[in-house]
């Protein structure tokens, strides 16, 4: 056995460790969340990479008129200029959870990156939240983490939220219409539903961001509970 054929295969091994298996347990995770979901035919409105000065009100104001509650995946770097906003949602009745602080992708990123860009939304949070933040659930940027990172997430005890359905509304060219997304939803028996709720550019990108929210939120006169990614993972 030669020394290369020695390198690659501890070379390959490696990678396999550092990237492929935290992909299989947030994989895992994933399948618990569908699982959870059906059996309780619930839906988890999660929002991503927020808040938005314009657009996170807007959310708010459906999330109000419908009654339903919706967990929001705050960027550190977005804490400084929404205090206000950030305190309204928790005035709301919502649940705040971090997603980091510059979304770094954790797996293309140096091994430590995604470690110090977790640890640096949470002191973001830090000034501004009245519980503790490492309590608050944690949803990776792209879903993705590398070993490291992983390992640093369970040590400190944050819980880690991930989803089952992607709204798409961060991918102009994808067409997807509300009603065929919110159709997939309630096929699966319910889920963990992923929205975007960064201001956009144009009106169109909006729009189709509270299209989509809007035909999921008339599943709740089909009996879905809609739930905060705390009150599932209580179950």
């Amino acid at each position: 056995m030669s020394p290369t054929f020695v390198a690659l295969s501890a070379f390959g091994t490696l990678g396999f460790v550092y990237a492929a298996v935290p992909k299989l347990l947030l994989q895992a995770s994933r399948w618990r969340l569908r699982t959870k979901c059906r059996r309780r035919r619930a839906i988890a409105l999660t929002f991503d990479d927020g808040p938005g000065t314009q657009l996170t009100p807007m959310v708010l104001e459906r999330l109000a008129k419908a009654s339903v509650p919706a967990t929001f995946f705050l960027l550190g770097h977005n804490v400084d200029d929404n205090v206000d906003l950030i305190v309204d949602l928790q005035r709301r009745g919502h649940e705040v959870g971090t997603h980091g602080n510059l979304h770094v992708h954790h797996v293309w990123s140096l091994p430590w990156v995604g470690m110090l860009d977790t640890r640096d939304g949470w002191r973001r949070l830090a000034g501004v939240m009245s519980t503790p933040v490492r309590a608050m659930p944690f949803r990776p940027p792209y879903g993705k983490m590398n070993l490291l990172s992983l390992l640093w997430l369970w040590w400190h005890g944050a819980p880690l939220a991930m989803w089952t359905h992607d709204s798409q509304d961060t991918r102009p060219g994808i067409s997807i219409t509300p009603v065929t997304f919110a159709d997939g939803v309630r096929r699966a028996g319910g889920g963990v539903v992923l929205l975007h709720d960064f201001d956009r550019d144009s009106a169109a990108g909006t729009d189709d961001v509270l299209g989509r929210l809007d035909a999921v939120l008339r599943l709740r006169d089909e009996g879905f509970e809609f739930v905060t990614m705390s009150q599932l993972a209580a179950d």
